[in-house]
């Protein structure tokens, strides 16, 4: 999937604030008192990589959630503009980190007696280009 802008205002700001995690893992995971020195690179790093994983996963999870509630409560059919409920329909996701399980947002037109999804209409209404592949 093409990314179209970085919506981070201070790309810095984020990434300095991400490397200090790492510290909160570092003493979460083993005490104030820190990692022995029996503490072998490979373990250090599956740590590190168990981490960012996750945050992956958080990220992904939180960003789409908060773009669910923008949503609303309805959202407008596609063919006829009826008014039409979003509802939820549970989905997996494979990305980078691993998986995350995804409340798709979904609509039912009950004169259309059709499915959409309000977020790949908005998509194909705001950046057509991507989907025609005209990206010049």
């Amino acid at each position: 999937m093409a990314f179209v802008k970085n919506q981070t205002k201070d790309p810095d700001e984020l990434h300095d604030l991400v490397y200090g995690w790492g510290k909160v893992v570092t003493r979460r995971a083993f005490g104030e008192a820190g990692p022995g020195l029996d503490l072998d690179f490979n373990t250090i790093e599956s740590l590190a990589m168990d981490a960012a994983q996750s945050l992956i996963r958080g990220t992904i999870e939180e960003t789409l959630r908060c773009q669910f509630q923008l949503l609303g409560d309805d959202q407008p059919c596609p063919q006829c503009a009826r008014c039409c409920p979003v509802e939820k329909s549970p989905r997996t996701l494979a990305v980078r980190g691993g998986t995350i399980h995804y409340e798709e947002p979904k609509c039912h037109c009950p004169a259309c007696r059709r499915d959409f999804f309000p977020a790949a209409s908005q998509l194909a209404t705001r950046y057509p280009r991507l989907l025609s592949g005209d990206l010049e």
